[in-house]
């Protein structure tokens, strides 16, 4: 079995923890650019795909290391059997999503809606079809117990910091504020709860549903 990349993708995300976790599952929608190889005929093979609202995107996480039969999902706060979930870790790191296409430029894909990280090597590329991929019944699994939970209200007590740092902090507390290493949440025997943010920490403490937050350190 022989896999070659067709390209790479151009996204913002540096990091695993700068991405959102799926296409369409966060408030963010981040344009990207997908660039195929030179000297393939490419050009020739994305004919026809601008008619098409949405594509496929087929990804090799080369960035992921090694992998487990049992994996703590994000949205769980319980381990999972791997092939019920999405994490990039995998026997064979080969991710799947769907972006909104926005034009073609030559060898030049741009789409919108990413969740891979800047540079991942892209194995191919399909179009969305509403009427085959589209399954309004499918169910959801144990991820009905996760969109069950309460979101909680994230209340400022330290000085305000910049928008985009904000945004961060409070769509990652809202949605569930209890330690987990994928959102980089630990318990401290005297702050109560610390998030880790780049290079900065930001300390809360849980109040019933609502998150409050007391200090932004170094």
């Amino acid at each position: 079995m022989h896999v070659t990349p067709i390209g790479v993708i151009r996204t913002p995300y540096a990091s695993k923890y700068d991405a959102p976790r799926q296409p369409g599952a966060d408030d963010r929608s981040h344009d990207a650019v997908i660039e195929l190889d030179a000297n393939q005929n490419f050009e020739q093979a994305v004919h026809d795909l601008e008619g098409f609202t949405h594509v496929w995107v087929i990804a090799w996480f080369h960035r992921a290391g090694g992998w487990k039969p049992k994996v703590l999902p994000p949205r769980s706060r319980v381990k999972r059997g791997l092939f019920a979930t999405r994490s990039p870790h995998r026997p064979n790191p080969i991710g799947i999503s769907v972006v909104r296409l926005l034009r073609i430029e030559g060898r030049m894909i741009h789409v919108n809606g990413v969740d891979l990280l800047d540079g991942t090597p892209i194995l191919d590329i399909k179009p969305y079809l509403a009427y085959a991929d589209a399954i309004v019944d499918a169910g959801g699994g144990w991820t009905v117990e996760a969109d069950e939970r309460p979101r909680y209200d994230v209340v400022w007590q330290c000085s305000s910091p910049e928008n985009d740092f904000r945004t961060h902090v409070e769509r990652v507390l809202s949605a569930d504020p209890f330690p987990h290493p994928y959102r980089r949440i630990k318990q401290h025997p005297e702050l109560g709860y610390v998030l880790a943010v780049r290079d900065r920490r930001v300390q809360f403490i849980v109040r019933d549903s609502v998150v409050v937050v007391v200090a932004i350190t170094p």
